[in-house]
């Protein structure tokens, strides 16, 4: 029994001794499996860290750098957008002159409606240009050129048969100095005055050119036997036109603010012409009688593309500026 107490408890002892053995190598293989982890996870963590600096080096950019790029971008698109309003402005006469010249529309009714499309065409490219202080400048150009260039023909500089018969009403080049050259700078006037960043700009346009010619075309037709203006107003003007302007006028108006509105122009994305806006409508309708009024002026006083753009332009400062 002692013999067995001893080997058993000898047996204990190398069980004990061998359990502990194995302990001891266990918990040495832990350490060494938990010191490479270690290891491994500050070397997996300074890799993330030098990833992380070299992101970050990529993805800051300098604000000059920015700032140049954006530049650029808008100058170009300025320019791009200069160049196809010049050319689409030239190509938009020339169709109208081509009509007239082949008797496709006569020549008063041609001139007539290059007076009503050109001014609202540029005034609708507008939104072709960019937003920065120098984009309305770049815009000017295009009436600016249009009006150097009616001066050097109208005044004998350069010859250009196929612009005197677009836009004059009896055929000669000196007509191109009062009428027409008053127009572009009425025009080139309210793009730097006014631009796109409120409804003056837009009522202007619309009234000198799309109000004013659609009463020319409807006088001449529905006019003639019609009511006249009595004196001091101008004996040949019919209520017909006048009321024709009005008409356009506000559509006009009320057509090209609402997309500029819409495509977010005007300060605090605010859009005009909702069906609460009575305000807004009643200026309108007060500006395009206002200049139907005016335009039936004896035109021998003044010219109608300055006192109509210079009434709309008024009412309209004194109404959202």
């Amino acid at each position: 029994s002692r013999s067995g107490r001893s080997s058993s408890s000898s047996s204990t002892s190398s069980s004990s001794s061998s359990f502990n053995f194995s302990r001891g190598k266990e918990s040495d293989w832990l350490k060494r499996r938990r010191r490479r982890s270690v290891d491994g996870g500050r070397g997996k963590g300074k890799g993330v860290t030098v990833n992380a600096s070299a992101l970050t080096s990529m993805v800051t950019i300098d604000p000059i750098t920015i700032t140049t790029q954006n530049w650029t971008h808008t100058v170009v698109r300025d320019v791009v957008a200069t160049v196809l309003t010049i050319s689409g402005s030239l190509l938009w006469v020339k169709l109208f002159d081509e009509l007239a010249r082949r008797e496709i529309l006569e020549a008063k009714l041609s001139r007539k409606l290059v007076h009503v499309t050109s001014g609202t065409f540029f005034a609708m490219t507008w939104c072709l240009f960019g937003d920065q202080w120098y984009s309305k400048a770049f815009a000017t150009l295009v009436p600016s050129l249009q009006a150097f260039r009616l001066f050097a023909i109208g005044s004998g500089l350069i010859e250009n048969k196929n612009a005197v018969r677009a836009v004059s009403r009896g055929g000669g080049k000196e007509e191109l100095l009062y009428g027409p050259f008053y127009y572009t700078i009425v025009l080139m006037v309210t793009t730097l005055l006014f631009w796109r960043e409120s409804p003056v700009g837009f009522l202007v346009v619309s009234l000198m050119c799309g109000g004013d010619g659609v009463a020319d075309i409807v006088g001449r037709r529905l006019g003639k036997t019609g009511k006249k203006w009595p004196k001091p107003f101008d004996e040949r003007k019919s209520f017909a036109g006048s009321a024709a302007m009005v008409i356009a006028g506000f559509l006009f108006t009320v057509s090209l603010t609402h997309l500029f509105g819409v495509m977010g122009f005007f300060p605090n994305n605010r859009v005009f012409g909702g069906p609460d806006d009575i305000g807004y409508y009643a200026v309108i309708l007060l500006a395009c009688l206002s200049c139907a009024v005016v335009e039936a002026l004896p035109t021998s006083k003044v010219d109608d593309n300055i006192s109509v753009a210079a009434v709309a332009a008024l009412l309209g400062s004194l109404a959202f500026l």
